[in-house]
């Protein structure tokens, strides 16, 4: 169910969005209110699920992951989710996405290299109840979704 967010959580959002880094006290002196108070809601949005972390956002490629791909595959339905837990668990899937459409099972990863990718694939497809694979290697990123438009 959708959270109901005032002006201050969508700010705070927004904020941490931007640099999860950004002091409460900048938030509370943008916003007209106290630390206090950004740190309880932040809190509360962390509790309700809005907030699911604050991480790290890596460049795939300043650590030697120069290759990005999107797998796309197609799956016995009877054993759809095995396949799903086991490709999920994947090293290299750094997302999975379950979907509509003549595939059953989005997932992008990131590699070395063409070998490293034909690995990842390869594997794929010895999992049991994968029927299919097609590749699409990313070309240039235009656009990283890194927040949502609030």
């Amino acid at each position: 169910m959708p959270q109901d967010l005032d002006a201050l959580d969508r700010l705070i959002i927004k904020t941490l969005q931007s640099n999860a880094r950004t002091p409460f006290s900048k938030i509370a002196k943008e916003a007209g209110v106290s630390e206090a108070t950004v740190f309880l809601r932040v809190k509360g949005l962390q509790q309700s699920g809005v907030i699911k972390a604050f991480r790290a956002v890596v460049d795939p490629q300043k650590v030697g992951k120069s290759l990005s791909a999107f797998i796309l595959i197609k799956a016995d339905p009877k054993k759809y989710s095995e396949v799903a837990n086991l490709i999920k668990d994947l090293p290299d899937v750094t997302e999975a996405f379950d979907v509509t459409g003549p595939y059953y099972l989005i997932c992008r990863v990131d590699v070395l290299n063409k070998e490293a990718l034909s690995e990842v694939i390869d594997r794929m497809g010895r999992v049991e109840g994968v029927l299919s694979t097609e590749t699409a290697i990313v070309l240039k990123e235009i656009k990283e979704n890194m927040g949502l438009n609030l």
